[in-house]
């Protein structure tokens, strides 16, 4: 079976080689050429399947992906031919590229920002004889069904509305490499699946529900620490996970969401971290069961819930890779995680004022930024010094 992997609506600047795992730029027409004995022609109608809105002022009017990034691995034979027990592990590794974008993302801000709907990666079995007949592998409650697609004169699958056209592959190269590496064993089922939890609950869909999200989001950190279901245990994992980490005494902020805010609704909270995550519980809990009778609210809305847990998750997983000598965090990295309790003071989308569009989300990642430029300057002033 020759089987063609692909990110559809992400298109590459160049060649990128990670370990075994090749990113390779396509063009209709133009790129690859061709590929481990497949040609330009037989590729152009395999991913012809693929296509954009043509034009706006004509919805029902489609066209074939110009642009996109082809993945090859090491060792790949002659018409890339490949057993079926082995798409599964190639998903997975390619799993880690969208991770690795995701991880690098700006938010709240008018570049840089990507979904992992933009980043799904297609794994398109074809036979040279007919590439453009395809078949699609879908999930029944009682197992699985095939559908047989013949080759059409248009594509069958359209961009999302809301995956960005002019996504360009940017990822965290050395978070890549270091989740490729890692070795067969409990760690890695345990990434892996968090991982997994972590890109559904990120495709910017409207069909995936904030709550669901948020359960999702919940599930992803459980996973990833090796915590129960039980909130308690979860935050026992956050103690551990950060310890000597973050300020001692802890710094509560000054923002709406005070020390008094926190620890009225979370009493005995030993940090604002701690605080969050008993909060981030209730919120799961509330999306997953539902209000319950004469119950507070949680401090935080399910968005700062979703926007917050978003940027941490990738910031624990590089820790963990870090503990397993597979990544070195960055002075960023670092800067990051001992900042983060700073973003709980504040309703993270609202406006810092009224006359401006700068959000609180941008105003605390800026002080992060800031800290770590003081300290790398006072460092250099100090060596400079002796």
């Amino acid at each position: 079976m020759s089987v063609l992997f692909f990110f559809p609506w992400v298109a590459s600047r160049g060649v990128l080689q990670l370990g075994e795992l090749n990113l390779i730029p396509y063009e209709r027409g133009q790129a690859p050429r061709t590929l481990h004995g497949v040609s330009q022609e037989i590729i152009d109608i395999v991913l012809g399947n693929y296509g954009d809105v043509a034009y706006p002022s004509f919805p029902n009017v489609f066209t074939s992906i110009r642009q996109a990034t082809l993945l090859t691995w090491a060792g790949d034979t002659e018409g890339l031919e490949l057993p079926e027990s082995q798409i599964s592990e190639r998903l997975e590794q390619s799993r880690y590229i969208a991770f690795s974008a995701l991880a690098q993302r700006r938010f709240c801000s008018h570049g840089d920002y990507c979904n992992s709907d933009g980043y799904e990666v297609i794994a398109q079995s074809f036979a040279a004889e007919r590439p453009g007949s395809i078949s699609i592998t879908t999930r029944r409650r009682d197992g699985f069904t095939r559908t047989y697609i013949s080759r059409t004169s248009s594509p069958r699958f359209l961009r999302p509305e809301h995956v960005d056209s002019r996504l360009h592959i940017e990822i965290d190269e050395a978070l890549a490499r270091a989740l490729l590496d890692l070795p067969l064993g409990n760690l890695k089922s345990q990434i892996d699946e968090a991982i997994a939890a972590f890109l559904r609950a990120n495709t910017d869909s409207s069909t995936m529900f904030p709550h669901a999200e948020l359960v999702l989001m919940r599930s992803a950190f459980e996973t990833l620490l090796g915590a129960s279901h039980l909130a308690k245990d979860l935050r026992r994992k956050f103690s551990k996970h950060f310890t000597g980490e973050l300020p001692n005494p802890p710094i509560w902020g000054d923002g709406i969401y005070t020390e008094e805010c926190w620890q009225e609704r979370w009493p005995k909270s030993t940090r604002p971290l701690d605080a969050w995550v008993r909060d981030l519980c209730d919120a799961r809990n509330t999306a997953a069961h539902g209000v319950r009778a004469n119950s507070q609210p949680s401090i935080w809305q399910c968005q700062n819930h979703l926007l917050f847990s978003s940027w941490l998750f990738p910031l624990i997983v590089k820790k963990i890779l870090a503990d397993a000598d597979l990544y070195s965090l960055s002075d960023e990295d670092v800067a990051a995680r001992k900042g983060c309790e700073a973003f709980l003071a504040h309703d993270l989308l609202s406006r810092i004022n009224e006359d401006s569009d700068e959000r609180w989300w941008n105003r605390v990642d800026s002080e992060i930024s800031n800290s770590l430029l003081t300290n790398t300057l006072l460092s250099l002033l100090g060596s400079e010094g002796k």
